[in-house]
């Protein structure tokens, strides 16, 4: 009843309950080629290390062949009914949209490097609004995204497997809470921008307002009812790409923006937004209440939190 996310609070009880809730692992060692490692601030650093300049296959002369082969050149996409889409221009925001974003903002008291939790956010969104709002269209204007909001802490989450190996850890990042408002600004603009030219696919169902998941699942149930019905063969197959969001190409996203009709400032305010990122590992002891940083570390592949 206290609880500001419901869903979240529901899922909570159903996991505890089935007893396949997550529970906060204390990272004690972790292994290396060489030995293992105890001591919290080198943990720190293995970590970080591996998220930082992590490949999928774990084989860095075969991720470093695969990149330099696949470009841009060499990757094909269809671009038909798409030549002519116009330019995306930023329009500038109001503050009632400013406004309405952080309102939009899931409150939480987890905080990134500038130690501002969304939740104090939300709570003087009044008294900031203005200057948030000059700062967001400045951003847009100019096509910079600031350096100071490309910082992010990171944390270990736990999957399974052996605790001690770090390969089975996924990686949260804590964003400052001002980037992400600017970043649900930027997504609005590019998402009324897609939408407007009908650039999605029809089948696209998830990262849309109004198509969810759900509508993929009984879109499916509906067809495979309706074969049964005509008495005719179904087949299906699925695919499950391992990692998808660690391992898009930057370089070829980026060059086909323009074929959507991102280009000039827009598209290199989304340069701008992917480049110069910095992250650095923490470590919490559940026993001590304390936490372990590692070092800044310029990141060279990017996970799922940041988009």
């Amino acid at each position: 009843m206290k609880s500001n996310n419901k869903s979240k609070t529901t899922w909570n009880i159903i996991k505890e309950i089935s007893g396949h809730k997550h529970q906060k692992i204390d990272v004690q060692g972790i292994k290396t080629e060489h030995k293992h490692v105890t001591d919290r601030k080198e943990i720190s650093c293995i970590f970080n290390n591996y998220f930082t300049f992590k490949n999928i296959k774990g084989n860095k002369d075969e991720t470093e062949s695969r990149q330099k082969n696949t470009t841009f050149e060499n990757c094909y996409f269809n671009l038909n009914g798409i030549q002519h889409v116009p330019s995306l221009v930023f329009k500038t925001f109001s503050t009632k949209e400013i406004s309405t974003i952080i309102k939009s903002i899931k409150s939480k008291n987890s905080r990134g490097y500038e130690e501002i939790a969304t939740k104090i956010l939300k709570i003087s969104s009044n008294y900031i609004v203005s200057p948030v709002t000059y700062i967001c269209n400045k951003i847009i204007l100019s096509g910079i995204f600031p350096d100071r909001l490309k910082f992010s802490i990171v944390k270990p989450v736990y999957k399974k497997g052996d605790k001690r190996n770090c390969t089975i850890y996924r990686p949260i990042s804590l964003l400052t809470s001002f980037s992400k408002v600017f970043k649900k600004a930027i997504y609005s603009r590019l998402t009324e921008h897609l939408v407007n030219n009908k650039l999605l696919a029809e089948n696209q169902y998830g990262f849309r307002k109004g198509s969810t998941t759900e509508n993929a699942i009984f879109k499916l149930i509906n067809e495979i009812y309706n074969s049964l019905n005509n008495k005719m063969r179904i087949g299906s197959v699925f695919c499950d790409l391992q990692k998808a969001f660690d391992t898009v190409n930057h370089e070829i996203l980026l060059n086909k923006l323009q074929y959507y009709g991102i280009k000039g400032k827009a598209k290199t305010l989304l340069e701008s937004y992917l480049q110069n990122r910095y992250q650095r590992v923490e470590i919490s002891s559940q026993y001590s209440n304390s936490k372990t940083l590692s070092d800044w570390t310029k990141i060279t592949w990017y996970h799922r939190d940041l988009f």
